[in-house]
């Protein structure tokens, strides 16, 4: 398993990651990102609700966030559904996310983490920026409208004995070719708290990341964050013997709150 922690100090919303091979340390760059739609496997986003408080066009994400379905319940093969509220500020970031309703606590988790992930189009009105409140409606449809791909990977899951690789049997540690940075929970953030949380998801083997788990977390919301970011990666094709696999990993992820303030 990958053991080496990634450590969060500082967070911006815009970011790109550098992963040094030889110390497995994740560096954060900042960069431009283009507008993209929202979608995530098992996840739908009602497009007659997303809404902001002004007259202005609907709020529009910038980043194309996959989903984090929680774990147990996609397993489980649990629907449900998630309301989140929040404001969005003058260059386009969510603050004070909350789930204003939600079929599951975990669905409602699972929805704020996503939101706080990404950032959005600034709301103008009369040509000026302005501070306005969204909301974001989330339909976790399960495994129904998951890819073939995806569907064949939960299929192993479900399975007692899952054929999914470990590290220790493949040819080489798979290669990451993106790692997107966690965002410190504002709430957490705000407290000064620091944390850790450690996930657990696989690699399938198109490189994608498939169903991250939360096995710990010193508080609920590390874990939620550390699991959206985990969901945007890639890695090269995991093989074994030459042959592409899935193969099961596991990745500590540090939020230190004192670096973060000193770099602030």
């Amino acid at each position: 398993m990958l053991r080496t922690p990634l450590v969060l100090a500082l967070i911006h919303m815009n970011t790109s990651s550098i992963l040094n091979s030889r110390l497995g340390v994740i560096a954060f760059v900042g960069i431009a990102l283009t507008s993209s739609v929202w979608a995530g496997p098992g996840t739908t986003i009602d497009k007659a609700n997303p809404r902001t408080s002004t007259d202005s066009p609907m709020a529009e994400a910038r980043r194309a966030i996959n989903a984090v379905y929680p774990y147990d319940l996609i397993i489980q093969g649990k629907a449900g559904w998630a309301e989140t509220s929040f404001v969005i500020d003058y260059a386009g970031r969510p603050l004070f996310t909350t789930a204003s309703g939600a079929s599951d606590p975990a669905f409602a988790k699972a929805a704020i983490a996503m939101v706080e992930a990404n950032e959005f189009a600034t709301i103008k009105k009369n040509k000026r920026a302005v501070m306005a409140s969204a909301n974001l409606h989330f339909n976790f449809s399960g495994e129904s409208t998951l890819d073939p791909e995806a569907r064949r990977v939960l299929a192993e899951l479900r399975k007692a004995q899952p054929e999914i690789c470990s590290l220790a049997e493949l040819d080489e540690r798979p290669k990451a070719l993106r790692q997107d940075s966690p965002v410190y929970p504002r709430a957490l953030k705000d407290d000064g708290l620091t944390g850790q949380a450690e996930v657990e998801f696989v690699v399938g083997a198109d490189g994608r990341v498939y169903f991250p788990r939360i096995i710990s977390a010193s508080q609920e919301d590390f874990g939620w964050a550390a699991a959206a970011a985990i969901a945007q990666w890639r890695f090269q094709a995991p093989t074994r013997n030459g042959k592409k696999v899935d193969v099961r990993m596991t990745v500590p992820v540090l939020f230190d709150a004192r670096k973060l303030a000193a770099a602030d």
